[in-house]
């Protein structure tokens, strides 16, 4: 995780807080509101929700709440063309549905992972993207194997808001495990409905990928192989 600069923009880091959180309520959100769930000042917030307004990045509704506007739409979709990650992605993914199990690749944000495409052996490829809200990194194929390229206190750093599920330190030995190990499984339990098989993409990782479904343990070496050549192809062009 990249440093702080000496003098961070503090409203730049606000105007972000407030645009991320717009942009996964899933309802109208007014500034009061909007200040609550971010514990930010109320005139703070609305000031900013006001300016994302004004140039279309969210737009108010007539009960003065706010919702995503046509800005946010254009960028969202410029940004996933713009990053080449689920082109580069598509012929490596294509390849381990050969598995016949569930092909997810996400990115973490915070300390939750979005999946940018998840895909059920039958499904295509056009239904599987951008299909996931928010969950939580140390529970996913995905999140667990980025933790792991982390430093122990950036991961730490990483949970200031909540504490992840089992705890910090339960979590920093499995991470201290999946680095020895060169990869994250993760067996089914009453929070995982399926076992799971996931690797980090590039370094510092950008991006996890994993397979998911009936994965028993000896069927790891037959699996890892594939999976780590996917994700070095995803990776090749960055």
């Amino acid at each position: 995780m990249a440093e702080l600069p000496a003098q961070p923009n503090q409203s730049l880091i606000d105007g972000l807080v407030v645009l991320r959180a717009l942009a996964v309520a899933g309802e109208p959100v007014g500034s009061r509101e909007m200040a609550r769930r971010l514990s930010l000042e109320p005139t703070r917030i609305n000031r900013l929700l006001k300016t994302l307004a004004s140039i279309g990045v969210a737009r108010q509704t007539p009960d003065r709440r706010y919702v995503p506007g046509p800005a946010m739409h254009v960028l969202s979709v410029q940004a996933m063309y713009g990053s080449g990650l689920l082109r580069r992605a598509a012929t490596a993914i294509e390849r381990l549905k050969s598995f016949k199990l569930h092909v997810a690749l996400g990115v973490l944000w915070q300390s939750q992972v979005v999946y940018l495409y998840q895909a059920r052996p039958a499904q295509s490829s056009d239904d599987a993207l951008a299909v996931s809200g928010l969950y939580p990194a140390e529970q996913s194929g995905v999140g667990v194997p980025i933790l792991a390229g982390m430093a122990d206190d950036d991961v730490q750093n990483l949970y200031t808001d909540r504490q992840p599920l089992g705890g910090m330190p339960a979590l920093l030995a499995r991470l201290k495990r999946v680095r020895e190990a060169g990869h994250a499984y993760l067996a089914r339990n009453e929070h995982r409905a399926e076992d799971a098989l996931g690797i980090a993409i590039g370094k510092p990782a950008f991006a996890g990928l994993t397979l998911a479904g009936r994965i028993n343990e000896s069927q790891v070496s037959s699996l890892i192989d594939p999976l780590h050549q996917a994700a070095a192809d995803i990776g090749a062009e960055e």
